[in-house]
């Protein structure tokens, strides 16, 4: 395994901590009316007895790589994103999002709330499986989602056996609600669906369905476990490199993880592990995820992430590794600077300084 390059890292963050240092002194003088980081003011048109609200969000990044001496670098926009929250009346809302930058349609559902304890979900929209893929890339701190969150749940080009571009999304149909409340809020948020399997604008390739679920815990003040599920059969995109399965076959694709999450003014932590069974081969990951506040605009962010994606095959792991800064320029509005390093076991590791700008309204 090559050793991280500890002066090449030094260097780096030494630069971004003096870069965005110079740049804080000139946005400190214009702050937020409230201060606050994550709050954004949503504008909204009222139509007859409708309210629609619009949102969006753009992110671009530059990315230096450096692998077995040779480097290169890039600037790409990642995703533009509008979103528009339709509340119908009191029980009836529905949601649209679409990717700009990519040209997909990502979500389109309604929602019909009984209650805050049972609302039924008809559409396309993120599967409830893991803490972090139900999560925003805005609020994301680390810039790439961790590859062990994407391999299980179907969301980057990491499982060709299950396909690109599925992005964690499906058309199904779901249950969702908080329940058990006390001083008004709950103590149980839960949701339970069937879907189609087949991912994000695809058809349904085969017969099956898939049952996916989570059921999340809020103990305590700012603290929340969790739980998930898939439990379904995929359509094989690719052959199976552990020779389980060849193109077109259908094939069993049960997914498991266990999660938790805590936040206070001081630090974000959240972990996960996920167990995935893919016709037969056994595949295990977890991350774990710190976010330091180092003052009001100013976070350290360290994360730490590995995938195995056969337990019964010893040299089948990937390790990563996260370190950088985020600086909130203004509410959702941010810049990200981290150096990242790959080092998958059967191939060369890879060093990469991701440096991304966030625009939010």
């Amino acid at each position: 395994m090559q050793g991280i390059n500890f002066k090449r890292v030094a260097l780096m963050m030494g630069a971004v901590v003096l870069s965005v240092s110079s740049f804080a002194t000139e946005v400190e003088e214009t702050p937020s009316a409230d201060g606050a980081k994550n709050e954004n003011v949503i504008p909204t048109v009222q139509i007859g007895t409708s309210k629609i609200r619009f949102m969006g969000y753009g992110q671009g990044a530059y990315t230096a790589t450096w692998q077995d001496d040779q480097t290169s670098n890039a600037m790409e926009v990642q995703r533009f994103i509008l979103m528009a929250d339709a509340q119908i009346n009191d029980k009836i809302s529905f949601w649209l999002m679409y990717d700009i930058a990519n040209s997909k349609l990502h979500e389109y559902y309604a929602q019909y709330a009984f209650s805050p304890a049972l609302k039924v979900r008809v559409g396309q929209y993120k599967q409830p499986f893991t803490l972090e893929s139900l999560l925003p890339p805005t609020v994301i701190s680390n810039i790439g989602m961790d590859e062990s969150v994407s391999y299980m749940a179907g969301i980057g080009a990491d499982d060709p056996c299950f396909g690109f571009g599925r992005v964690g999304r499906d058309v199904g149909i779901m249950l969702t609600g908080d329940a058990a409340m006390c001083d008004g809020k709950p103590l149980l948020n839960y949701s339970i669906g069937v879907f189609n399997g087949a991912g994000m604008n695809q058809k349904e390739n085969n017969n099956q369905k898939d049952v996916i679920g989570m059921l999340n815990v809020m103990p305590f003040k700012n603290t929340k476990f969790s739980t998930s599920f898939i439990l379904g059969t995929a359509k094989a995109q690719a052959d199976s490199r552990y020779g389980k399965f060849v193109t077109g076959d259908n094939y069993k694709r049960n997914r498991f993880a266990l999660g938790a999450e805590h936040k206070n003014s001081v630090v974000n932590l959240r972990s996960e592990a996920m167990w995935g069974n893919d016709g037969g081969v056994k595949s295990m990951g977890w991350y774990a995820n710190a976010e330091f506040h180092l003052c009001k605009r100013l976070d350290l962010v360290a994360n730490y992430d590995y995938l195995k994606r056969n337990m019964d095959v010893d040299d089948s792991y990937t390790n990563n590794y996260i370190a950088g800064l985020q600086y909130w320029v203004y509410r959702q509005c941010c810049i990200r600077s981290q150096y990242v390093r790959k080092e998958p076991k059967l191939s060369a590791s890879t060093d990469m300084w991701v440096t991304q700008f966030q625009i939010a309204f």
